[in-house]
């Protein structure tokens, strides 16, 4: 599957209730069990195929809403006019010692802004492909994340 841009999210950063500068975003890490679909717009649907039932489970990552295992990113929007596109930039964010006596295998990341109370409410707002990669008390980052828009109609 492609990294892509969740369709809820475009309208809702459009529309200024997503602010990439100013919210406090987090990115979530997911196994194979979540299929990917631009459509879908929370975190948990109340059902066992959503971007919740497949975070993955592992040593030294908390799931869930609110969970340590969710990492805050710091973020920044540029334009670029040379270019003729915007970008937004995230820090590299590490997940140390994960995996070791309970595994994982991490597939994708998705960035998401947590909701008031739980995950149903909480906005998927992109999802990065990443490769395949088992938990076994390694380090993990993800880095040199940058979602690019280019101005297209």
């Amino acid at each position: 599957m492609a990294s892509f841009v969740y369709n809820k999210a475009v309208a809702e950063i459009a529309s200024g209730v997503i602010d990439l500068d100013t919210n406090t975003l987090k990115v979530m890490l997911v196994n194979g069990t979540y299929t990917p679909n631009r459509d879908d717009d929370v975190v948990d649907t109340g059902g066992g195929a959503d971007a919740e039932s497949a975070e993955i489970g592992a040593t030294n990552y908390a799931r869930g809403w609110g969970g340590a295992g969710r990492k805050t990113v710091t973020a920044s929007v540029a334009e670029q006019d040379a270019n003729d596109r915007a970008i937004m930039i995230i820090a590299d964010l590490t997940w140390n010692t994960l995996g070791g006596a309970a595994n994982d295998t991490i597939v994708g990341a998705i960035l998401i802004k947590e909701g008031g109370a739980d995950d149903t409410t909480s906005r998927l707002i992109c999802y990065w492909d990443l490769t395949d990669t088992l938990t076994s008390g390694i380090d993990f980052t993800l880095e040199d994340v940058v979602r690019v828009a280019d101005g297209r109609l």
